[in-house]
């Protein structure tokens, strides 16, 4: 057992010796202070770890790229995604899950990188790739459900121009309007090693709940290659600010930039705000 013993001594009455034992009262209580603070720490430390389980949700056919999203009018209700068309709904705060297969109502197959947002009136929507025939990056496109354990709608294309491959979507949700926002890759020719060929930045939004979205826009002032490494723009995130603002970041050749927008997307800086560099790249 470890003792802390505190010998204050014979104080004389000189006065180095009252100022000498003062100062060690007061190392002491510091001394103290510091340890309960630390006992603090270990005990909430505790409590964390004993309060949040790790809960298996899926480990058939080895589920990758998972996303999650939870209603923010209901903590209990969370909905999760994996690739390539898996979707888990759950009622009772992640304890318990239920698994659904998506299948598309177009004429696309829902074909990965799932990405999944809840709007302000707890409507959750799974953002895929969808791919038609040989071409599995035609399209990107979305679906929504009114509850976890509640059947999908009816799925919706975001521009689907039939001239490039769309891949690596996500999206977000402005908390105060409801407007959806979707950012992703942009390829004149996958994987195509010719320098002619380009990759761009794309946005669109939605004002009606996901039912219908605007045609896509480019909004990067770099290009990038198609060979999806290094030089490719891609893995554009976007985030919505206090006051509406719509802020998107993503990495290629000029390491990783950033680009905002003042008007819910209709108009984006002239140039790309530099962030930072990528040494070793993101591939």
């Amino acid at each position: 057992m470890t003792e802390i013993v505190l010998f204050l001594g014979h104080i004389r009455s000189g006065p180095l010796q009252i100022i000498n034992t003062m100062h060690n009262i007061t190392l002491f209580k510091d001394y103290l202070q510091k340890i309960a603070a630390f006992m603090l720490l270990l005990v909430f430390a505790g409590n964390i770890s004993a309060q949040h389980p790790n809960i298996l949700i899926d480990s058939t056919g080895a589920p990758q790229e998972p996303t999650i999203s939870m209603d923010i009018n209901n903590p209990d209700h969370l909905m999760a995604g994996a690739n390539i068309r898996q979707a888990y709904g759950s009622t009772d705060g992640g304890l318990t899950w239920t698994e659904d297969t998506l299948t598309s109502t177009l004429s696309l197959h829902v074909s990965g990188d799932p990405c999944l947002i809840a709007d302000t009136a707890g409507n959750f929507h799974y953002f895929h790739l969808g791919s038609q025939g040989s071409n599995w990056l035609f399209s990107i496109a979305t679906r929504r459900t009114e509850h976890p354990d509640s059947m999908w709608k009816s799925g919706v294309a975001i521009y689907p121009d039939g001239v490039h491959m769309h891949d690596k979507e996500w999206a977000a949700v402005d908390p105060a309007t409801n407007n959806m926002y979707v950012t992703w890759t942009a390829f004149d020719d996958y994987g195509s090693a010719d320098p002619g060929k380009k990759t761009s930045i794309m946005f669109s939004s939605s004002f009606d709940n996901g039912a219908s979205w605007s045609t896509g826009i480019e909004i990067n002032e770099v290009m990038g290659n198609c060979r999806d490494k290094d030089s490719t723009v891609e893995g554009a995130v976007p985030a919505v600010g206090p006051n509406g603002e719509v802020y998107v970041s993503w990495a290629g050749p000029e390491g990783i930039v950033f680009d905002r927008s003042l008007d819910s997307g209709k108009t984006w800086l002239a140039h790309d705000i530099f962030v930072s560099d990528m040494p070793g790249g993101w591939n």
